[in-house]
């Protein structure tokens, strides 16, 4: 049954709950826990911090090969120690470069959806 409408709070309030039914198409609930948010976000974080800690241990662990790539000095002081690309270098590339792919891909295909 609607209201009657006999001021204008009353007609405000059911504005607004009917504005409130347009904002989702999920069930209207009060508040709950998002809980495959909460897991994307802390998943990210996890993989950030473990993405790191490997790049710095493999970092710290790996040996520069001498042969053509000579040492950039600058004024005395050793500015860059030039060598190839790791291939933890090259896999963190491949996978950054598909997460953008996917991002950009997914938002043309069925559009922002945040």
């Amino acid at each position: 049954m609607f209201p009657s409408g006999d001021s204008p709070e009353k007609v405000q309030d059911f504005y607004e709950y009917l504005h409130g039914h347009q904002e989702t198409t999920r069930p209207i609930q009060s508040w709950h826990v998002d809980w495959m948010s909460l897991a994307w976000l802390w998943g990210f974080v996890i993989v950030l911090v473990l993405t790191l800690l490997l790049w710095v241990k493999q970092y710290r662990t790996t040996r520069q090969r001498t042969g053509i790539y000579p040492v950039d000095r600058f004024g005395g002081w050793t500015s860059e120690a030039a060598g190839p690309a790791t291939i933890f270098f090259l896999l963190f590339t491949v996978v950054i470069v598909a997460f953008a792919v996917a991002l950009i891909v997914g938002h043309i295909v069925w559009g922002q959806k945040f």
